[in-house]
């Protein structure tokens, strides 16, 4: 990861925890290959998978379920403006819009609908994976992946700054008389002028991860909690009161991974 998507790990995390239980970790990036069962630590605020539970001798089985398209754009700072259309250099009309960050650390997102998958019984992982960090098969460090959210594809624009413009296009047979909209970046766009540097992806028909939720080892090393934390190499704690960590735990090691 690159000096540039440091901090702008930070805003998508930090912006889209807003509307996300505390203990959900938001991917970034999206198009990261994760699955459950997955092990892995923190790195400059990306989830680096390390290997799978599964090649550690631990068997589990995964349930999945439908999930539905999610939105999201920073309060107060996003604006997709009305839609025009423009001719297409390859024939035809295309969509036109932009979309206006009037305030700075703002994130617009799309995901397209997808599937929820995760462990049948994360109590039961819970036990094996003990079993597994007591016996030194898996550094006390990892964080264990037993749930995520996997959309079927979408688009994801972030600034860092305020006062920033960027344009987009959209085939009008792919999105629908109605323009560009939010929830219609999903659909597939292609990323015009910007004002100012802005972080864009988009993939109209590969996965992406929204979320995920992870098990570790509590710091008096007795139990497995769902929470998590980035950690680059904590050592062995003392017998203390077990504590569960938040999000904002998360955003604090970011800054401190961040330059």
């Amino acid at each position: 990861m690159d000096l540039f998507t440091k901090p702008i790990a930070r805003i998508y995390i930090e912006e889209i925890r807003t509307k996300m239980d505390d203990k959900v970790v938001p991917i970034f990036s999206p198009d990261t290959a994760i699955d459950v069962g997955d092990f892995g630590s923190f790195e400059d605020g990306q989830f680096v998978k390390k290997g799978n539970i599964k090649g550690r001798g631990l068997e589990f089985e995964v349930e999945e379920s439908p999930a539905g398209a999610y939105d999201f754009a920073s309060a107060n700072k996003v604006k997709v403006g009305a839609s025009v259309k423009v001719p297409n250099p390859a024939g035809g009309e295309l969509f036109k819009s932009t979309i206006t960050f009037g305030g700075s650390k703002a994130v617009a997102a799309s995901f397209k609908g997808g599937v929820d998958r995760s462990v049948q019984d994360a109590d039961m992982l819970s036990d094996k994976l003990l079993g597994l960090w007591y016996r030194g098969e898996l550094p006390t460090e990892r964080v264990v992946v037993w749930a995520i959210r996997r959309s079927a594809g979408g688009a994801i624009v972030i600034s860092a700054e305020g006062d920033n413009e960027v344009e987009v296009f959209a085939d009008p047979v792919a999105i629908g008389a109605a323009g560009i909209t939010l929830a219609s970046l999903s659909a597939g766009v292609t990323f015009g002028a910007e004002r100012k540097a802005t972080w864009k992806l988009t993939r109209g028909d590969v996965p992406l991860v929204v979320w995920a939720r992870m098990l570790r080892l509590s710091d008096d090393q007795r139990r497995v909690v769902d929470a998590f934390k980035f950690d680059e190499a904590r050592t062995a704690a003392p017998a203390l009161e077990p504590s569960t960590f938040t999000t904002d735990d998360l955003l604090k090691e970011v800054d401190a991974a961040s330059p």
